[in-house]
C-alpha cells in the first residue's frame, strides 16, 4: 500500500510511535527558528515571558522552560556519548537562552529522524545562518563527521536592506547521508548560451555539437599501468600512446569520475552516449551533442538570478529559476509564514530519492515536500504541530492539487478528530488547538494568539455586497457551556460590528441549550440579497463532522484556503 499520512502532533512524539527504524529514505525539515529576532536576543537569558514566546502554531520562538529542561535531561539517557558531550559543552557555554532551548529540541528530534533513516537515507536541514553552524555539530555529533555531505546556499529572497551590514539574501541547507551508501541522481544543470558559443559549434540542423578524434583520449607515450592497456579491443600501447582524459571533458558532460580507474571512465563515458567506436577508424570518438539539461553538475549554491531570462540554453527561463523565491505576487504562494517554493523541494527530492521512495518533513508546515513528493510519485509522511497546517495540506496541496486523492482511502490523516470522541480528547489535551481545528474547519482563520484574545478565537470572511470583505467573529466552547456565552459573543461582534457587520458564530463541542439558542434568535437577522441570514449562530462540533457550515451571506474561503491549481504528475496532468 502507498504511503501518504498526515500526522498531526509533535514530531518527538508522533515518530516513535509511527515511523519504524531504518525506514525512510529521504528527510527534508525546515524547523521554525525566530530568524527575525535580534542575534544577541537568541542567547540572553530570559529574555521571553512564556505567554510571548511559547511555540504554538503560528510563532516560531523558542524559550527555555519546563520542557526544554526535561528534553534536556532526555539527551542524557540517549546512546550517542558525542551528541552529549557535545550539548553539556554548548550549555555551558550558553546556558538557558532561548538559542540553546532551540538546539536542545533540534537534538533530541535529529537524534531519532536519524534512526528512521535507511541505511541509505539522506538528510537535509534547511536552517537560518544564525543558527546553521550550531546545527552543523549537532548533526556531526549524530551522523558523524564524514557523513556530511554539502552545505548549499540559497537565495531566498530579493532585496533585504540592512543598515552596518551586507543584506542577508540567504538560507542555508545542510545535506547529510546516513551511510556512504546513498541516493544519488547526478542533478545537472543546463550550460549558458554564452558557454555553448564559445565551445560549441552548429550542427546545420538547428543543434549544437562538438567532437574531437580519438586523440583528445589519450596522451602521448607509454605507461605500464591500466592506462596502457587495451580497452574495446584498442592498444595505445602499440600505437605509442596511452589513455588520457582531459579533465574539461568531465566538467563538459557533469559527471565526477572521482574514484574510477582509466578503464572506468572510459566505460563511464561510453555507456554515457559520449564515446563512440568506429571500426574503420584508428581511435575511439569522443563526441558530444548539447542538450538542455545536460549541462555541469549542479553547485551547492542555488541563486535565482532576476533579468537573466533567455541566457540558460534550451530555456526562455533564467539562472536557477526552478528554485527561486516565492515574490509577493507569486500564484504559488499561500501567505503561510517560512513557505518554500515547489521548486526547492523538486530538486532536492529528485537528486536524493527514486520513484516510490518515503519522504518525510516533520516539520510540514503548509506541506511544500508533500506536494512535491507526489508530483514525483514518492511517498510520503508529514507532521507538524498545528492543526491548520493539517487542514491546509489536506485543502490545497491534496485535494486542491490532486483531486483524485480521496481521504480515507488514498491518503491518512492521523491525530485530527474524526468522531466526537476524537473530538473530545483533543480538546481535553489541548484547548487552543482544539480552537484553530474548530476554527479552520469550518473555513475560517484561527487567532493565532494565545491567551486572552478579546474573546475572538478566528473570523469567517464573506463579502456581502461582493466587493468588500467582511469578518464573523467566531467563539469556540470546548467545554461546559455557561449562560452567558453567547452574551458574550453577540457583545464582541457589536464592538467589532464595522468590519462582522453583527456576524457571529458559537462553535460548540456540547449541544447549546434551548435559552442559548433563543438569546441567538433574539440577536436578530440581516437581510441581504432578498435572503434572510442569522446574526449569531451555533454549529455544533457534530454539524462539522457532519460536513455543515456557518450560513453566511456570499461566503468566501480565504486566500490560503482558495483551490489551488491541479499539479502536474511526472509531468503529466493527474
Amino acid at each position: 500500500m502507498t504511503i501518504r499520512k498526515l500526522y498531526y502532533g509533535d514530531n518527538c512524539e508522533v515518530i516513535p510511535k509511527h515511523v519504524k527504524p531504518d525506514s525512510i529514505d529521504l528527510v527534508y525539515l525546515d524547523p521554525p527558528f525566530n530568524s527575525a529576532a535580534d542575534y544577541n536576543l537568541l542567547f540572553k537569558e530570559n529574555g521571553l515571558s512564556p505567554d510571548e514566546a511559547q511555540l504554538h502554531a503560528f510563532k516560531d520562538t523558542w524559550i527555555w522552560d519546563i520542557p526544554a529542561a526535561e528534553v534536556y535531561h532526555e539527551i542524557q539517557n540517549i546512546d550517542n556519548a558525542r551528541l552529549i558531550d557535545l550539548i553539556n559543552a554548548l550549555m555551558a557555554a550558553f546556558g538557558k537562552t532561548p538559542m540553546m532551548a532551540y538546539l536542545v529540541h533540534m537534538a533530541f528530534r535529529l537524534d531519532l529522524i536519524h534512526r528512521s533513516l535507511k541505511p541509505t537515507g539522506s538528510l537535509y536541514l534547511h536552517c537560518d545562518p544564525k543558527a546553521s553552524h550550531y546545527l552543523k555539530m549537532v548533526l556531526d555529533s549524530i551522523f558523524g563527521p564524514t557523513m556530511f555531505r554539502s552545505e548549499i546556499i540559497w537565495r531566498r529572497t530579493g532585496a533585504h536592506n540592512k543598515s552596518k551590514r551586507w543584506s542577508p539574501l540567504h538560507d542555508v541547507i545542510l545535506f547529510y547521508t546516513k551511510s556512504d551508501v546513498f541516493t544519488w541522481n547526478k542533478p545537472r544543470q543546463s550550460y549558458m548560451n554564452g558557454h555553448v558559443k564559445e565551445h560549441f559549434k552548429p550542427d546545420g540542423k538547428g543543434g549544437w555539437r562538438t567532437d574531437y578524434y580519438g586523440n583528445v583520449l589519450t596522451g602521448s607515450g607509454t605507461r605500464g599501468g591500466l592506462s596502457g592497456k587495451p580497452w574495446k579491443g584498442i592498444d595505445p600501447t602499440a600505437k605509442g600512446r596511452h589513455w588520457a582524459i582531459p579533465g574539461e571533458i568531465w566538467a563538459e558532460v557533469g559527471i565526477d569520475p572521482e574514484g574510477l580507474d582509466q578503464h572506468q571512465k572510459l566505460d563511464l563515458l561510453y555507456d554515457e552516449g559520449f564515446i563512440t567506436i568506429d571500426p574503420d577508424a584508428a581511435w575511439p570518438m569522443y563526441e558530444m551533442a548539447v542538450r538542455p539539461g545536460q549541462g555541469p553538475a549542479i553547485g551547492d549554491i542555488w541563486a535565482y538570478q532576476p533579468y537573466t531570462e533567455g541566457t540558460v540554453f534550451g530555456s526562455k527561463t533564467g539562472i536557477d529559476d526552478d528554485v527561486r523565491w516565492l515574490g509577493t505576487r507569486d500564484q504559488e504562494r499561500l501567505g503561510y509564514p517560512t513557505q518554500k517554493p515547489v521548486g526547492l523541494l523538486k530538486r532536492i527530492i529528485s537528486a536524493s530519492s527514486n520513484k516510490g521512495d518515503v519522504v518525510m518533513d516533520p516539520f510540514c508546515g503548509c506541506g511544500t515536500t508533500i506536494e512535491a513528493s507526489e508530483i514525483l510519485e514518492r511517498q510520503w509522511i508529514g507532521i507538524d504541530i498545528s492543526p491548520f497546517a493539517i487542514q491546509l495540506i489536506r485543502r490545497r496541496r491534496i485535494e486542491g492539487a490532486f483531486p483524485h486523492l480521496k481521504f480515507g482511502k488514498d491518503y491518512q490523516v492521523d491525530g485530527l478528530p474524526t468522531s466526537m470522541t476524537g473530538a473530545k480528547d483533543l480538546a481535553a489535551q489541548d484547548k487552543k488547538a482544539f480552537e484553530v481545528w474548530a476554527v479552520s474547519a469550518i473555513d475560517g482563520i484561527p487567532n493565532p494568539k494565545k491567551g486572552a484574545d478579546g474573546g475572538i478565537d478566528g473570523k469567517l470572511k464573506f463579502k456581502p455586497d461582493g466587493k468588500v470583505a467582511k469578518h464573523a467573529i467566531v467563539s469556540v466552547k470546548g467545554g461546559a457551556l455557561k449562560a452567558d456565552d453567547i452574551r458574550a459573543l453577540i457583545a464582541v461582534v457589536d464592538r467589532e460590528k464595522t468590519t462582522s457587520m453583527g456576524f457571529g458564530v458559537m462553535v460548540t463541542l456540547n449541544p447549546p441549550t434551548a435559552k442559548m439558542r433563543a438569546d441567538a434568535t433574539a440577536a436578530g437577522f440581516h437581510e441581504i440579497a432578498g435572503a434572510k441570514y442569522q446574526k449569531v449562530q451555533f454549529v455544533t462540533v457534530q454539524d462539522i463532522l457532519e460536513g455543515k457550515k456557518p450560513r453566511l451571506p456570499f461566503p468566501e474561503l480565504p486566500d490560503v484556503f482558495k483551490k489551488a491549481d491541479v499539479a502536474t504528475h511526472a509531468g503529466l496532468d493527474v
